[in-house]
């Protein structure tokens, strides 16, 4: 069986059914969503409905969990903030109804699926480092876990407590564990401009990564008439170094947990 697992869809509706093609051009017969399918972008009560009608299995993430609850937590940032406030202002009640009664985890036949991490998943903890990663898996139970809310693709494995960055399709080994981060469908933090995915073959055991490409000018240009932050279309149309080069280190993608 093969898996489309996605996550941090964030409200681009264009990187998200480009994202849904490619997969089934690939034989995915499944999808699972890890979170955050709102936020950001301006097509939320789209990218809702679409994952919706997929029937897959979805779990909250933080701006879901955002865009659902009585209030947004003080330390969300500014631009994040507004992106919520609009968002909760721009979905149906029946769609917030649907993002609240998300779970924060699963477990998915032979795998666990979480947004952030298995160590306190409401505390929406990056996992970003082999040392953030064995917090992780005191708590896994399986031999592979998935999970999203940093944007980059990355796996970690406790065999010699490895990571890997920019990972090719790998083969799972039976001896040990890994944590396997898809990246981000919506908003990734490398390229803008390629949205991100992972293909997940229980057959095989391997885990594939993909990089789509989609309209970026429609999705930025429904932004900019939505009154979405322009900080929102400029991540999507410059790679993170060059976004680095032109903004403040406040301005990126290095904000407290509840940004991401």
């Amino acid at each position: 069986m093969k898996y489309g697992i996605i996550s941090d869809v964030h409200a681009n509706l264009e990187a998200l059914n480009s994202v849904l093609e490619d997969a089934e051009k690939r034989g995915v017969k499944r999808f699972i969503c890890l979170g955050d399918v709102v936020g950001y972008n301006a097509n939320p009560g789209e990218c809702i409905d679409v994952i919706r009608e997929l029937g897959c299995t979805v779990l909250k993430g933080n701006h879901d969990a955002y865009t659902c609850g009585v209030d947004i937590p003080p330390e969300v940032n500014g631009r994040a903030r507004e992106s919520l406030e609009w968002t909760r202002a721009n979905i149906r009640p029946d769609q917030k109804e649907w993002l609240e009664n998300l779970p924060m985890q699963r477990r998915v036949g032979p795998f666990e699926i979480v947004h952030a991490s298995l160590h306190e998943p409401e505390a929406w903890n990056y996992v970003l480092n082999a040392i953030e990663a064995i917090l992780h898996f005191h708590f896994q139970e399986t031999s592979v876990c998935f999970f999203g809310h940093t944007h980059r693709q990355m796996y970690f494995t406790t065999e010699e407590r490895k990571t890997f960055s920019d990972y090719e399709k790998f083969t799972l080994k039976p001896d040990f564990q890994y944590l396997v981060n898809v990246g981000s469908v919506g908003q990734p933090r490398g390229d803008g401009k390629l949205a991100e995915y992972v293909i997940y073959d229980t057959d095989e055991q391997s885990v594939e990564p993909c990089k789509v490409e989609y309209d970026v000018a429609t999705t930025c240009r429904k932004i900019r008439e939505a009154g979405l932050p322009e900080h929102n279309a400029l991540r999507l149309e410059k790679s993170a170094m060059e976004a680095a080069a032109a903004l403040k280190p406040s301005e990126l993608g290095m904000e407290p947990v509840a940004n991401s």
